[in-house]
């Protein structure tokens, strides 16, 4: 059989938008792919702070916030205690709170991801000494680590 008796293929409508599709479809995929790199994760996360002892207040609540790559840190004066603030921050970043009691009280502080799960605890190491909450955000849920409730 010599090449000039070889049935040519044909191209069809159909194989050709049937490619187009495929290659458009492929096109979204890398494009959402790109797009959600960009984007970055980030976490919603919740600062408790109460107070175990002592006035019901804090004299200082100090914590981190970072979103689109602008951390801050906040300050907070005469606060008083239960406090509680939601904020966002991004993967991988330190995520803090501080909380210095009034006189010779004593404080406990904590860090939910989504409000509702535990990741950071600490208590006042003793009277009139800030409780301190930390830790560096996952980029992954599983990858939190594990706090007693």
């Amino acid at each position: 059989m010599t090449p000039r008796d070889r049935p040519k293929p044909r191209i069809t409508r159909g194989g050709v938008l049937l490619t187009l599709a495929a290659v458009s479809a492929c096109g979204l995929m890398l494009y959402g792919a790109f797009q959600l790199r960009q984007a970055g994760a980030a976490w919603s996360l919740t600062y408790e702070a109460v107070s175990t002892g002592g006035p019901p207040h804090a004299d200082e609540v100090r914590y981190l916030r970072t979103a689109d790559g602008d951390r801050r840190e906040e300050r907070t004066g005469g606060t008083r205690l239960p406090w509680r603030r939601t904020v966002v921050v991004d993967a991988g970043e330190e995520a803090r709170v501080e909380v210095r009691p009034a006189g010779n009280g004593t404080a406990s502080c904590r860090i939910l991801l989504d409000g509702e799960r535990q990741v950071a605890a600490g208590r006042s190491p003793g009277p009139g000494e800030p409780a301190e909450c930390r830790v560096i955000t996952s980029d992954a849920p599983q990858k939190w680590p594990q706090e007693p409730r």
